[in-house]
């Protein structure tokens, strides 16, 4: 699989997943981008090695995937765009939050057909740990399943119906902010009772990435791995308490709720 790939709105998003691409062995020949402002375009030809060029419809030509990294409120009028220089087999891949198949599929051609898949990504792509939500429009998914075999050497990927995009992106796609604010609070609250900033930060960042990994490895329930730290009357009780006591959990049930209801208004 070598395919020609065309990103249009090579942002940080889209940036980080050029830049996975080309460490997973694509080669940068294959690759041109787009971006409007000039100190974009000139930071993905130092730094990605790709073309960079100003011209969506000339970018798409030939391509064989086009990724659309635009802002959501810009992606339909760039389907709109490229729709007449796209040939008929070309996979159209949107990572804009909120933006539908059918809405792309409407701007990309009135009649219908176009395979589109709607990706999700997330910002642990930079370092290769990305993880990607990945939903076929209605009878795309063959164009699924190359997308899928496009981004697995960057991550983990998950395919799921596109009526539960928005929830999944409420978790992944959106899900390093929520860690990354627990790690502040945790970093903070260790401030607060003495510890030095610096010691807090790294006992906090080599908790938490050793806690995924055991959880990633072990395969067993969160709960489970829970309780084996919970001592009866301990203090990780007693601290675990105070985060119950507080509405942990339906702070986070509000909150991805919140994300959801968010990600389908801007459909």
């Amino acid at each position: 699989m070598n395919p020609r790939i065309a990103v249009l709105g090579c942002g940080t998003m889209a940036g980080a997943i050029v830049s996975g691409l080309l460490a997973a062995g694509t080669d940068p020949s294959r690759i041109v981008a787009t971006a409007r402002s000039s100190a974009t375009r000139q930071r993905v030809a130092e730094t990605l090695g790709v073309a960079a060029l100003t011209d969506n419809r000339k970018a798409v030509r030939g391509a064989d995937i086009v990724l659309i990294g635009v802002k959501p409120a810009m992606a339909a009028a760039v389907a709109s765009e490229i729709a007449e220089d796209l040939d008929p087999q070309v996979v159209v891949i949107s990572i804009a939050a909120g933006v539908t198949t059918q809405t792309l599929q409407a701007a990309l051609a009135p009649s219908g057909g176009r395979p589109v898949v709607r990706v999700m990504p997330n910002t642990p792509v930079k370092v290769g740990r990305g993880t990607f939500i990945v939903s076929p429009a209605a009878g795309a998914e063959q164009a699924g399943e190359q997308v899928i075999a496009l981004l697995d050497p960057l991550g983990t990927v998950v395919e799921v119906p596109e009526k539960l995009h928005d929830a999944a992106t409420a978790i992944s796609g959106s899900g390093p902010a929520y860690v990354f604010l627990v790690a502040e609070a945790m970093i903070d609250a260790g401030v607060a009772m003495g510890v030095p900033r610096a010691q807090a930060t790294e006992l906090t960042v080599a908790t938490l990435a050793g806690s995924a990994e055991l959880m990633a490895s072990s395969g067993e329930h969160p709960a489970v791995l829970r309780g084996a730290v919970t001592s009866p009357g301990g203090t990780t009780a007693a601290a675990l308490d105070q985060l119950e006591s507080h509405g942990l959990r339906t702070a986070f049930a509000r909150a991805l709720e919140a994300c959801r209801d968010k990600a389908a208004r801007l459909s």
